[in-house]
């Protein structure tokens, strides 16, 4: 299964259970990888996506760091759990 497909799959299963958080940044995930497609005119393969995804945690790092400077847990906790999410398709880094 490609992870534009496994994608696609937890949306599904995402709007079934009815996990509304979860099914909008899978929305907004989708969106970034057709963005990307239609932009460079080109189909993306695995290797792409996760560029993509992993663009995506950078920035909402990033808002993290934003976030707690600005004294508000309450966002950057948000932030966090949607890097948790998007953390998921990231294959798992080596271990020493």
């Amino acid at each position: 299964m490609t992870l534009k497909a496994r994608i696609t799959e937890d949306m599904k299963s995402a709007m079934r259970s009815g996990e509304k958080d979860r099914l909008g940044l899978i929305r907004m995930l989708q969106a970034g990888i057709k963005q990307r497609e239609v932009d460079e005119r080109i189909m993306l393969d695995d290797a792409q996506v996760l560029a993509v995804i992993d663009k995506m945690i950078k920035q909402r790092r990033e808002s993290v760091t934003q976030f707690t400077a600005g004294g508000r847990a309450d966002l950057a906790a948000a932030e966090q759990a949607e890097i948790g999410v998007l953390a998921a398709y990231m294959p798992q880094a080596l271990s020493e």
